[in-house]
């Protein structure tokens, strides 16, 4: 019996914890810096975003700010000049960012913002991008400090800019080969 109402406690907790509203936007970060922490579990970010596209009319503002948590190093989403940014609220009605999920943006061509997700397998249904080459030099830079291990900038380049989407064509620089909309990337999520 306590093993049955055990494992209902933990399914309602479930339900509650995983039904939270996701509020999502495009922004262009202004700043992200590490402050003190409320726990000593979890690192803790101010993030101050430049709204350029809600996808959720409760974020009406045209600057957010928000605090992120994470375990790990600092938030790989801090790399990306631009990024779909999921939130939710906590009890305080406070927008946070729990946990690092992120979608970065690269492009913004024709009045749409464009990006990718390294986690799909193929890339059947995103746009051919022509002639459109990226300076990643600052944003390099930025990821040495998320990965503060000695690592190669080959890799830093395909962690960031993978091989699926990008092609590299210089000691900085990648040519874009393929992204998809940030209406297509936020649906898919």
């Amino acid at each position: 019996m306590k093993n049955l109402i055990t494992m209902f406690l933990i399914l309602v907790m479930h339900i509650l914890y995983s039904q939270s509203k996701i509020y999502a936007f495009v922004g262009k970060k202004i700043s992200v810096e590490r402050v003190k922490s409320d726990d000593s579990f979890n690192l803790k970010y101010r993030n101050v975003y430049k709204v350029e596209q809600a996808f959720d009319e409760e974020i009406e503002t045209d600057t957010l700010v928000f605090n992120s948590y994470t375990h790990m190093n600092q938030i790989r989403y801090s790399v990306y000049d631009y990024a779909i940014i999921y939130l939710v609220k906590n009890e305080k009605g406070e927008f946070i960012h729990r946990r690092t999920y992120y979608t970065p943006i690269i492009l913004k061509k024709n009045g749409k913002w464009y990006g990718f997700d390294s986690s799909v397998d193929n890339n059947d249904d995103y746009e051919i991008i022509h002639y459109e080459h990226l300076d990643i030099r600052k944003n390099l830079a930025i990821g040495k400090t998320v990965f503060q291990e000695k690592i190669k900038k080959k890799w830093l380049i395909n962690a960031f800019y993978p091989e699926k989407f990008f092609t590299r064509i210089g000691k900085n620089k990648v040519k874009i080969k393929y992204l998809k909309t940030a209406e297509k990337l936020f649906k898919s999520k």
